[in-house]
This record gives structure tokens, sequence and C-alpha cells, in this order.
């Protein structure tokens, strides 16, 4: 015969799957069902969130400028979209500057008004309007609900304050106070509250800290890659509050960028109009000395090697005075650094003409690394690691700055100084002139360098005024919220349906197929197949009598008809030698007893003496469906020095004996394999034409296995829904390896919907109950398509 499987390898059985959803079906109509509700609840309470955008194109024009030495950096397209616009949003979704936004606009009270369901924000709609005391404590996140019952009042309440849990009567422009909160309400211009009566409305005072967290989390930035466009968006349940607050942010955040320019030409106008009040006192002077000089000596023209002279010296002088001026701004830088934390408003060197990149490129990144750690100490604590390892790079760079400064102001003083031997060296020569040339060329050598200061700061002051005058932000606005697409992101009552349903249609799927899926049963012919090759001779329906001997009781019913079928397959011929039919199963309470006693009486039905020899030693279960005495038996005849006739009994029923399997022994194996059961056999081959054997389970002992060499035929019964998976794969494996002669399967107890195997199809009357049972399962089918379609 043939062999089992390794174990079970059918996989998923989308059949029978299939068969459990129909059959359960009541499952998903009430799931729906609860769904539907579920989906209509959810959209009453469900309020709707609005997504709007902006959009902002970020530049760098500050490398178009006179001013700024930084352009030289940004203006590379790479840095701009790596450092550039990083920074920009930085800047935009930093916690200052997000409190800012709500500050300007005036977010500390929100309003809202009770619809039909829940609470909806009214913004900018509320006929009233909440002054509160600023020098007073306000009671924070904390709603108050009002209503107008009066023109000139109002009850207000508030769940969670103890004071006013019950509602309280107030006039308009009436201060409250209680612990904790000090207002008022006031009706807003051309409002007749009793237009308003019988709504409830509510506001509470926002923690700005709070509000401005959240708004941060709800703010998204988004760069376009490619472009240095930036697109900006917010969610909210009111469209116009978060229209206002997007234009508002990206409105400061251009005017905040242009006053940053303006304040570092502003800054750079002071320093130029400083040095020009001093040096104008110093031009002054040496121009007034100058005249004094030619008036009293009435000079008016030098030597050729004084002018040579002269113009050595002069030239000698500028570069002294560019240098000092140079020195003057590199000390204001070194004390600025060490002076100050933040970095926004140093006057950088392009602004006085000169050109520092390694500063530059230090202090861009110190601004960066401070921004970061602003907009992280925002929503964390100082003891951050991530914080203090920011500090730490922020205290390098500041030394490195330092350094940096330092050693070009060393290098600045060692230039003045080499200047300055030369000067000495040409006031050497200088001495050697006349007396009166000599004291000329100095004081016009004075002018000279003050004159040419004096005009070389007027010309960077007017630059830098033409700057400021013309200055516009770097930034520019693309799209302007509400001026683009408004999108709903919450889910439409449409969506919360479509999502019920197919929740309502998985969960009991998912339970189904997990019930399919872990049954370690045996379910079907399907489940026999996918295990062995052994053949299945059978299926026997569910006895529902619970009565054993079933085919004596209805000897023309569905369920003999079936019996009689599995005796044709079997075919067994007497004139051959095979009579014996060995029944048995895996493990107890398959139903083998039953599979023989029925079959026994199948063979006794159709005229051949049959036996129904019970050889179940461990388990006997025949004596009870027979109701015959359960102490004469094979034990008996195998123990004692008795006749078989003497154990076998007689039934009712013709042509069919019974032999008991008797007292259960202490060595049921010794017995099975002495020579006496040999001789038993013998002598019943002789005596009955076909004799059905009831052995025991062969997973619960091994007599089967011993008596397997005196059957001819082996019946395995296999019971739906009770024989494991497991059980059965061991029990029909160690049946093939032992060789059990002809082996086949019989699955017994296999659930019908209509009862129709008790019906017999003799006589008119048996046929017409067929037909009505038939009838009904065609209608009770249509029913059932009927439901499935609504």
């Amino acid at each position: 015969m043939g062999k089992p499987g390794p174990g079970f390898k059918g996989g998923i059985d989308f059949k029978r799957v299939l068969n459990k959803y129909l059959k359960n079906w009541y499952l998903f109509a009430i799931a729906l069902i609860i769904a539907y509700l579920f989906a209509m609840i959810q959209n009453r309470y469900v309020v709707p969130i609005y997504s709007l955008s902006t959009s902002v194109l970020i530049e760098d024009k500050s490398n178009k400028s006179v001013l700024d030495q930084r352009g030289s950096f940004s203006a590379d397209p790479l840095f701009l979209n790596s450092k550039l616009i990083d920074n920009q949003i930085a800047i935009l979704k930093s916690f200052s500057q997000v409190k800012l936004i709500i500050e300007h606009l005036d977010f500390n009270i929100s309003y809202y008004a009770m619809g039909k369901y829940t609470w909806e924000e009214i913004y900018k709609q509320s006929p009233f309007f909440v002054r509160f005391d600023e020098k007073h404590k306000q009671l924070k996140s904390q709603r108050f609900d009002l209503k107008f019952v009066a023109n000139d009042k109002f009850q207000i309440w508030a769940e969670n304050v103890a004071s006013f849990k019950d509602p309280k009567a107030y006039r308009f422009n009436e201060q409250i106070e209680g612990n904790g909160f000090s207002f008022s309400i006031q009706l807003k211009d051309s409002i007749q509250p009793q237009d308003y009566f019988g709504q409830v409305y509510g506001f509470l005072i926002n923690d700005l800290n709070q509000l401005t967290s959240q708004y941060r989390k709800k703010t998204n930035i988004t760069s376009d890659n490619g472009t240095s466009v930036i697109v900006i968006s917010s969610s909210g349940p009111s469209k116009e509050k978060e229209k206002d607050y997007l234009n508002e942010l990206t409105r400061i955040f251009l005017t905040t960028n242009l006053e940053k320019k303006n304040r570092i030409l502003t800054s750079t106008i002071e320093f130029i109009n400083s040095q020009l009040l001093q040096m104008g006192k110093d031009l002054d002077s040496a121009e007034q000395r100058l005249e004094e000089f030619r008036k009293t000596n009435k000079f008016m023209q030098l030597s050729t090697k004084s002018t040579a002279l002269l113009s050595d010296m002069n030239t000698e002088s500028k570069n002294r005075a560019n240098f000092l001026a140079d020195l003057k701004y590199y000390e204001y830088l070194l004390d600025y650094i060490q002076t100050h934390k933040s970095f926004e408003d140093v006057m950088m060197p392009s602004t006085v003409g000169l050109s520092l990149p390694l500063f530059s490129d230090l202090i861009l990144k110190l601004s960066t690394v401070s921004l970061e750690k602003e907009d992280l100490i925002a929503n964390s604590s100082r003891q951050n690691p991530y914080i203090q390892t920011l500090e730490e790079q922020m205290v390098n760079m500041k030394t490195a700055l330092l350094e940096n400064m330092r050693s070009i102001i060393q290098t600045t003083k060692i230039k003045i100084d080499d200047i300055d031997k030369r000067l000495k060296d040409k006031d050497a020569e200088f001495s050697t002139l006349p007396g009166i040339e000599r004291e000329y060329l100095e004081i016009e050598r004075k002018y000279n360098v003050f004159n040419t200061l004096y005009d070389f700061l007027l010309r960077r002051k007017s630059e830098v005024e033409i700057q400021r005058a013309a200055n516009t932000p770097d930034h520019e606005i693309v799209d302007y919220a509400g001026d683009t697409g408004i999108t709903i992101v919450s889910a439409s009552p449409t969506t919360a349906f479509v999502n019920a349903f197919i929740w309502a249609l998985l969960l009991p799927a998912v339970f189904l197929f997990v019930v399919v899926l872990l049954n370690n049963r045996i379910m079907s012919q399907d489940d026999i197949e996918a295990i062995t090759d052994v053949p299945v001779i059978g299926t026997l329906i569910r006895n529902t009598d619970k009565r054993t001997g079933k085919v004596l009781l209805h000897i023309n019913s569905f369920f003999t008809e079936i019996l009689r079928i599995i005796k044709i397959k079997i075919n067994l011929d007497p004139q051959k030698g095979e009579q014996v039919i060995m029944v048995t199963s895996a493990i107890i309470e398959d139903g083998k007893t039953f599979v023989a006693i029925n079959l026994a009486s199948i063979y006794a039905l159709a005229g051949k003496r049959t036996l129904l020899l019970g050889f179940d030693l461990q388990r006997p279960k025949i004596a009870e469906a027979f109701n015959l005495n359960r102490n004469d038996g094979v034990t008996n005849y195998l123990i004692n020095d008795i006749s078989v006739d003497e154990v076998i009994q007689r039934t009712f029923t013709k042509n069919l004996d019974i032999l008991l399997s008797g007292p259960i022994p202490p060595n049921p194996d010794e017995l099975i394999e002495s020579e006496k059961t040999r001789r038993l056999f013998t002598e019943l081959r002789k005596r009955y034409e076909f004799i059905i054997m009831d052995t025991p389970s062969i997973g619960f002992v091994g007599d089967a296995f011993l008596l397997n060499r005196f059957s001819d035929v082996t019946l395995f019964v296999v019971r739906y829904n009770h024989s494991t998976k497991k059980q059965f794969i061991k029990s029909i494996g160690d049946a093939v390896e032992n060789k059990m002669k002809r082996l086949f399967i019989v699955l017994t107890d296999v659930k019908q919907n209509i009862k129709i195997h008790d019906i017999d199809f003799k006589s008119e009357e048996h046929r017409r109950r067929y037909f009505i049972a038939r009838l009904f399962v065609v209608a009770r089918k249509a029913v059932i398509e009927v439901i499935r379609k609504f």
C-alpha cells in the first residue's frame, strides 16, 4: 500500500477556508452591522482637519552686496542647498520664531462653540472676547463655558474649577475673579445678545509655551529637490487660523531677515560716523596748521628732493593709517566675541572693506550650531547630552575665532611696526632738508593722510547708506497660504464607512482563517489525502440518534447504502480465503467499533454467515451495543479449556453471530501470540464466510499489529473533527511500515447540512419524505443567497 507523507503537506486549504466563511456568514453580517453603526457614530464626532501650505524661494543676495563677504561661500549652489536652506528651515521652526508669530496673532485665547455633537473652534467669529488681567495669574488650558441669558448677562461655568462647577451669572464687562484667574467678558461691536440665546460657547487661555510646542510639531517644512523653494504646511480644524499662521510666519521671516541686514548696515554706519568724527577733527587741525604756516612763511614751492621724499612718506603714512583703522576694527571684533554669546548683529569684515574668509566661515558655522542648540533647548533640557555636545562645539569654535583674531591683530601690529621703521628712515633723510622745507613737509604729510582717510570713510558711508535704502529681503514668497489648494487630511465620512466595512470583513475573515489554520484535526478527505496515499474507501455521515446498530435499525437508509458501497469496494472473495476484515484506528473514540458492528450487519443482511469478532481486549464495547453478557468471550476461550461454541453468542439478526472479547486479561499480547489464537481463526474461517474483527487503536496499544497476520483486509477508521493530524500521521505510518494487509481508510462522523441519512428509498411514503427534505434544502439555499446579496 501507499506510504504516508512526511507530515501535513497540503499547505493552506482554501476550499475549507471558503466553506468556513460560508457556514459562518452570520459573523460577517453582524460585523457589518456593528461597523456601520460605529462609522455613523464616529462621523458625528470627527472634527475636519484642513491642511494649508505656503512656499518661499530661498535666495542669498548678500553676495551681490559690497557689504557681505559671506557671499563668496553662499553663492555656490551646493552650499546654498546644504547649508543656507537648512539654516532657514531651522530659523522658521525655531521656538522663538514660532512663539513670536503666536504673540503677534494673539492666539492667547481660543474660542469655541458647541456644535451638534462636538466643540468647534470659532476663530474670529466669537460674538464676545475675553479681556484678562495681565498682572494677575491666569488659569491656563482650562475651558470655561458660557451662554447668553439676557441682553446684559451671561452664565459661566467650568467643570474642573471648584468655584465654577455650577453656573454663575455675570454682567458683560464685569470682572470675574477666582483662585488663579481674573478676566472679563466683553461683547464685540454691533453684537445683539438675543441673537445668540441658547448657544453654548467656550474659551480657554492657552499656555504660550505649550501652544508654541504644538505649532512647532505640526509645522512641516520640506524643500523641493533641485530647487531652493521650501514648502511650509500646517494643519488644524480652522482654515482661517492656519492661513493667518502660515502667512504671518512667512511675513515675519522676511521682515526679520530684512531687519537683520539693516541692523548690520546701521551698525556699520555708526562705526564709520565715529571714525569720521575723530578724523574730521584731526583733518581740521592739520588744514588749519598748513594754512597758518603758508601765511606766516610765505612758502610756495618745494625742491625736487623734498617733493619725492614727501610722496614716499605720504604713501607710507597712508598705509599706516589704513592698518591702524584695520587694527581698531580687529580689536572691536575681538571685544565683541569675548563679550557676546550671539553673533547675529556682528559687523562683518566686508562692511569695512576687509576680506577675512576664515573668520566669516567660522561665524556662519557658529551661528548654525547656536540655532540648533536653541531649537533643542525649546524641547528638552540643558542636561541633554547632545546639547552639551553642541555647547562644546561652540566653545571650540569661539576659541578658534579668538585665536584667529589675535593672530590677525598680531600680524597687523607687525605690519605697522615695519612701516614705522621705514618712516623712521625717511625721517632721518628728512632731517637733512632745510628747516623750513622740513617743517612744511611734516605738516602737509599729516594733512594728506587725514584728508585721504576722511574721503575714504565718506565714500564708504555713502555706499552703505545706498545699500540700506535699497535693501530687500534675501527671500521671496512664491505662494501665500490660502491661494493654493486646501486639503482635508482628516478621515472623510465615506472613508470612515469604507474603513469600517473593510475591518468588518477582515476581522471575521482573519479569525475564521486562524481557526482553520490552527485546527489540527482531520476535517475532510482532502486532509487525509494530503498526508498519505492510502485510499479512502468511504465516508460515513454523522450518526445523530447515538444508537450503534444503525444498519439493523434502518436497513434502507442512506447510511446503510454507503456501507453497502464500502462492502462492494472491499470485494472479499471467500473462495480465495479472503474472509477477515480487521477494523482499527489511530486513537480511542474514533468510531472503529461502530464501523465494525454496522459493517458486520451489512454482510449479515446480504445473507452471508458473518461473525462480529471482538478482539479489543483493552476497551471492549460491543457487548454494550447488543446488551450481551460481556463475561463470555475470546479471553475465556484462550485461557480455559472450552469449545468455541461456548463463547459464540447468537443475535436476533439472521446470519449474524458475535464473539465478544470477554474479561480484560492481564497479558493480552501473550494470548494473541498463542497457538490457540491461530487455531481459533482457523476454526472460525471454516464456520463463517466473513469475519469482522474489532481491534484496539494503533496509537493505544500494539495488539492490531499482532492480529494483522490473521486478517485479509484492514480498515483504518478516522473520525471527522476528532482524529488529530499528528496522531494520524504517526499511526498510518506505523500501519504502512508494518505492512497491514489491504489497508483502506474510512472517514466517519462527517457532518451533513440536511439529515437525509435516515430516509428509506423503498416505499412511497419514504420517497415523499425525501422529496420534501430536498425541497427544504433548495429553499434554504435560495434564502441564503438572497441574504448574501444584501
